[in-house]
């Protein structure tokens, strides 16, 4: 009879779940008062992101910024241009159908059945190879469609100053992603194809047994009405079968699709210094923050079932591992009328780093094949903006591209936003992000921000979420102010 593997469809739907491609490299943290303004946050005179937009920031900022410690620093992001919330869900709904109209022609057709259960199984068939293409349409859909997913968490301290100011911040980032490639359309149409033709078969059998199985089965039968049932039953069970040959779902190696993964978790911990300086009667500042940089990089292509390299996964066959030392370098001027502006250079220092996964047919953790590259190359990012007691305005632009961490297309974003603060312990923030290299990415954005007056320490909790039709962000940044 035919056959449907429900662990197989479960594992199919979990590789389809899991399957994101890795982002292009963020500018910076999720912090969310940044990214309730656009992203904007090279000139903002906040010394609690300082140490992770610009360092220079932390000897430009008013007289009234006091010490900042930021527990914790959170937030997700997920980009799904497939629309995988929706077709999953059809998916599902189709595997099930396909489930169910299996087990109608293998009881139909099953030893005992009656006639009128075999005169069902033409149209019972037919049932079958329309379900097994609209499960293969589906999956047509999001083949090659991606389904990205990011997260970061940091921990941050600021110590503003005139004259010197310093920062110390840990943090880590993480992208998981790749991409379904669906090899399998072909064979699954030859499988509606064979299911049709024998339910066309089954259609002009059954009809002339039918009779023939009901006399028998009442015990008033002819040797003749034995002989013409038992060649319906014989031509029912050969055409089952056929069908089922077609593709055998039990045998690993007739499935062909692959989602290929691919991940990138960066964990970073700096020291921000920064200095004030006057210059021909103009005040600016200098900051830099040296850090050490630990990268785990993971690719993998994966069989879409249980078997081949999905069974032998482990992280020394697709995970490489680095350590690394860079800088930030940032420099930013109070024009003491609330205006102020800043440029800032992120991983000054350029460096690639290899992904690599066992190579093709090798064995378990040898023969590693580089499989692409992740460039850590120097971001380079403007920002102007204007602060009073009610209000603050920002611009941001990065003046050169941002590579992608994995399968992802490069990132070049322009940022505005805006707050406004009610009574200096409320504020409402929004703001738009533009891709200019792909405005599929362009985000607008939302935020609050609650910090109550308490004697000697002013708690602050900030909240943001950002989005378009097909990606959706959130943050969330606790922390005080004494």
């Amino acid at each position: 009879m035919l056959k449907s593997n429900p662990k197989r469809v479960l594992l199919v739907i979990a590789a389809l779940m899991a399957n994101t491609n890795a982002q292009a490299l963020p500018f910076s943290s999720f912090d969310p008062r940044t990214m309730a303004m656009g992203g904007a946050g090279v000139s903002v005179d906040d010394p609690g992101t300082a140490p992770l937009f610009n360092p220079a920031l932390l000897t430009s900022t008013a007289p009234d910024k006091k010490y900042s410690v930021e527990i914790p620093v959170v937030g997700v992001r997920l980009y799904d241009p497939g629309n995988y919330r929706t077709e999953l869900g059809t998916l599902s709904d189709n595997i099930s159908a396909l489930n169910s109209s299996i087990n109608t022609v293998n009881t139909n057709s099953a030893t005992g059945a009656t006639s009128a259960q075999l005169s069902q199984l033409p149209t019972n068939m037919a049932t079958v190879a329309s379900n097994i293409d609209k499960v293969n349409n589906t999956l047509k859909t999001l083949n090659n469609q991606p389904l990205q997913g990011e997260a970061g968490a940091a921990i941050v301290v600021g110590v503003p100053g005139k004259n010197w100011g310093f920062g110390a911040y840990t943090n880590v980032y993480g992208a998981l992603g790749g991409t379904l490639l669906y090899k399998d359309a072909t064979t699954l149409s030859n499988l509606s194809t064979s299911v049709n033709a024998a339910a066309t078969q089954l259609q002009a059998t059954t009809g002339t047994a039918a009779a023939a199985c009901t006399a028998v089965q009442n015990g008033t039968g002819t040797a003749t009405d034995v002989q013409t049932c038992l060649a319906a039953a014989t031509a029912i069970n050969t055409s089952l079968v056929n069908a089922q040959g077609t593709v055998n779902f039990n045998t690993n190696t007739q499935i062909a699709s692959q989602v290929h993964l691919r991940g990138v978790q960066i964990n970073e911990a700096g020291i921000s210094i920064a200095h004030g300086f006057v210059t021909h009667d103009q005040a600016w500042s200098l900051g830099v923050t040296p850090k050490i940089q630990q990268l785990q990089l993971f690719d993998a292509y994966l069989a879409a079932n249980n078997g081949n390299s999905s069974a032998n996964l482990t992280g020394s066959d697709y995970t490489e591992k680095y350590s690394a030392v860079n800088m930030d370098v940032g420099v930013a001027r109070n024009y003491e009328n609330g205006w102020y502006s800043g440029v800032v250079v992120k991983n000054l220092i350029p460096q690639s780093f290899d992904f690599k996964s066992i190579g093709a047919n090798a064995a378990s953790g040898s023969a590693k094949s580089v499989t692409g590259t992740l460039n850590m190359n120097p971001q380079l990012r403007l920002g102007v903006s204007h602060e009073n007691t009610w209000s603050t305005v920002a611009l941001d632009i990065d003046l050169t591209q941002n590579d992608p961490a994995g399968l992802e297309n490069k990132s070049q974003y322009i940022a505005l936003g805006g707050e406004l603060s009610a009574w200096g312990w409320a504020a409402i923030r929004a703001g738009y992000r533009a891709n200019v290299l792909d405005s599929a990415r362009d985000v607008a954005s939302l935020g609050l921000g609650i910090s109550p007056r308490i004697p000697y320490f002013k708690p602050h909790l900030d909240l943001a979420v950002a989005g378009n039709t097909n990606e959706l962000g959130a943050s969330l940044r606790f922390g005080f102010n004494f």
